[in-house]
């Protein structure tokens, strides 16, 4: 494949990346969108947030699928679309919320789609310290993807309430990159398997990769959905203090992006034990802040280690399987990722009235994530060591 082939593919890549955590780009609004529906409570507010993820589950199955027979391009076009449509429609709905609920949906939809095809795409067209490099830069696109909705979208509902959604405007820049820059490709399939009936295998591996997704992403939720409740349990500051910890979050994440191949050059295989160990380090942080400038730079280690993890767990789970079983892999690791997120609260608030006196909920839920993110540390680091020093041989 020549440079400029390479050079489109990549342009491609990043701009899909833009969207991938479009979900939480109306955050900075959502107390200012739940004042103009009194009738709906907070956790149907929260809902959102909750239903897109949601419907990313089956979407990332369903496209790792689909990746086996229909060319990436046509996937990520009507992903960019379904983004588009689900993004931005209600914000002409400004008396149903349920309407808005379902079309939110469509939205997930859309970023589902743009988590497994922008990853699949670096699995199937860079190898080695190239896709290290490219897949640090997916991810710090994808950070300043979300860092720009979500300040654009603060601006916007404070002029009114359903600007918000405009934000998701920026998908036409990912419409217009794949319809007219991603060239059109299938998945390679290795020449001496050319005459055989192709089917997806995935490893032990694979499903090891899988779990830890799963679990490291409880881990990850914690900070989004117990952040302004920790800030507010401690009296730090405000909603807003704790909004801002969001920027600090996405200004981690693209800086670590950015720096990942360095790092991985430096660790090898052990970058995923580094990455889980800044997760531990940024929730022991914050769960003991005294000031919300502790509290910021606990979300920027965090939104750093975000940006070491999930590039490592897509290329290691990518190197578990063939050629043709890739998309599907990453599939499955993208599915537990979102799975994660959903069920987090459902998994920590249980824990947290277990091992809290009631008066210091939210701090013992950033002890939990910690801890939990300091014991997979520990596994991923006896992982890493010894496949460095099977590499080495």
């Amino acid at each position: 494949m020549d440079n400029k082939m390479k050079g489109r593919i990549k342009i491609s890549i990043y701009a899909i990346a833009l969207l991938m955590m479009g979900v939480i780009g109306i955050t900075s609004a959502l107390a200012t969108i739940g004042a103009n529906f009194p009738d709906a409570s907070q956790t149907m507010i929260q809902n959102l947030i909750s239903i897109p993820c949601f419907a990313i589950i089956p979407t990332t199955i369903i496209v790792g699928k689909l990746m086996e027979t229909v060319p990436k391009k046509i996937i990520a076009v009507v992903g960019a679309a379904c983004f588009l449509v689900g993004g931005i429609v209600p914000a002409f709905i400004t008396s149903s919320f349920a309407l808005i609920l379902v079309i939110r949906a469509i939205l997930g939809v859309g970023v589902g789609i743009s988590q497994v095809v922008s990853t699949a795409l670096v699995a199937d067209n860079f190898q080695g310290e190239e896709q290290q490099k490219v897949q640090g830069t997916l991810q710090a696109s994808q950070m300043g993807g979300v860092a720009v909705m979500v300040f654009a979208g603060g601006w916007l509902a404070d002029i009114q309430w359903n600007y918000v959604f405009y934000v998701h405007i920026l998908a036409i820049l990912t419409l217009i990159a794949t319809l007219f820059i991603l060239p059109m490709q299938k998945v390679t399939v290795k020449e001496n398997d050319a005459k055989e009936k192709h089917s997806v295998h995935l490893t032990k591996a694979t499903w090891l990769w899988v779990l830890f997704m799963f679990g490291i992403f409880v881990s990850i939720q914690v900070y989004s959905i117990f952040l302004s409740f920790l800030v507010e349990e401690r009296g730090l500051g405000t909603a807003a203090d704790s909004g801002l910890g969001l920027a600090f979050f996405a200004i981690g994440g693209v800086i670590m992006g950015l720096l990942y191949s360095k790092l991985v050059k430096a660790s090898g295989k052990c970058s995923v034990a580094i990455g889980c160990l800044m997760l531990a380090v940024s929730y022991f942080i914050m769960a003991f802040a005294g000031s919300m400038i502790l509290c910021h730079i606990g979300s920027l280690i965090l939104g750093m280690a975000v940006s070491v993890i999930v590039p490592g767990v897509m290329i290691y789970t990518g190197q578990t399987v063939d050629a043709f079983s890739v998309g599907m892999a990453i599939s499955l690791v993208t599915c537990a990722q979102n799975f994660g997120q959903c069920v987090c609260a459902y998994i920590v608030n249980p824990l947290t009235g277990m091992f809290s006196d009631g008066s210091n909920v939210n701090f013992v839920a950033f002890i939990l994530a910690g801890v939990l993110a300091a014991v997979l540390t520990v596994i991923m680091l006896g992982w890493g060591i010894k496949a460095n020093k099977a590499d080495a041989r």
